[in-house]
């Protein structure tokens, strides 16, 4: 379908979207952007999270009951979402603030009008997702970090080469920790990997061997750093899987036909 012919449809999928967001929403719908904002704000104005930085990593509907969507659907099965009594709309919201991961619901029946209904600080497995700016923030540290700075130069890499990525170091339970260990698994840490680019797209063929860097994200300092041995970093020839680039596919030898019984 030519792209100009899907504007008709576009067009008549936001108008739907828009009459929905007017009227009262089905319980189950998913939060309006007009919901989003009012949840924002209802969170940031809230004494109950005064630390900032605050990082939202996750902002949903908090589903009502299943018996209170049922009776909502049985009330008046023929009449439209917009002439029934609507249900208490609630949002979940998991974020990062002073160190800590909280959970909030937040009551966005009036989204003119947002209140905060609870808060609590989320103890135990896990941390929340990585947001893309703290990813960014993250491998923009390596390159000021003198130390990392004089390995690449020692590998004879040139720094506008390398580039890192994010990965998180994973959860290995809480089970027989001393008290100091417990405090150093509260971070919220992630490893860094880096590579060397140059003239190959397929940079993780040249990864940078040797070198542990490990972020704290709350902190956003890099917090441990080794150089443990020196491996050459891998030439960028051959590696590019690029169409153009990585030559005629290997045909190798003809197979012998084989023989079925």
């Amino acid at each position: 379908m030519p792209p100009l012919a899907m504007f008709p449809f576009i067009f008549v999928a936001l108008s739907i979207l828009t009459t929905a967001a007017s009227t009262h929403p089905h319980p189950l719908d998913p939060l309006s952007p007009v919901e989003l904002t009012a949840v924002r704000a209802a969170v940031l104005a809230s004494p109950l999270v005064p630390a900032r930085p605050l990082t939202f990593h996750y902002v949903g509907l908090d589903e009502p009951d299943k018996p209170d969507v049922l009776s909502y659907a049985e009330a008046h099965p023929s009449s439209s979402s917009s002439s029934r009594a609507a249900l208490p709309r609630r949002a979940f919201v998991i974020a990062r603030a002073g160190g800590q991961s909280h959970e909030l619901r937040v009551d966005i029946t009036d989204a003119t009008a947002p209140s905060v209904l609870s808060h609590a600080f989320h103890h135990g497995a896990g941390f929340p997702m990585l947001t893309l700016d703290q990813q960014f923030a993250a491998v923009a540290l390596p390159p000021r970090h003198a130390p990392f700075v004089e390995s690449v130069r020692r590998r004879g890499v040139d720094m506008d080469d390398v580039l890192c990525a994010v990965f998180p170091v994973g959860w290995f339970g809480d089970a027989g920790r001393s008290d100091s260990e417990e405090k150093v698994f509260q971070r919220r840490v992630v490893k860094l990997l880096c590579f060397v680019a140059g003239t190959t797209a397929n940079f993780y063929a040249r990864p940078l061997e040797g070198l542990t860097l490990v972020v704290d994200l709350d902190r956003m300092a890099i917090v441990e750093y080794r150089d443990r041995v020196l491996y050459p970093v891998p030439k960028a020839e051959g590696t590019d899987y690029r169409a153009g680039k990585a030559g005629a596919p290997y045909a190798g030898p003809a197979a012998t036909p084989g023989v079925v019984v």
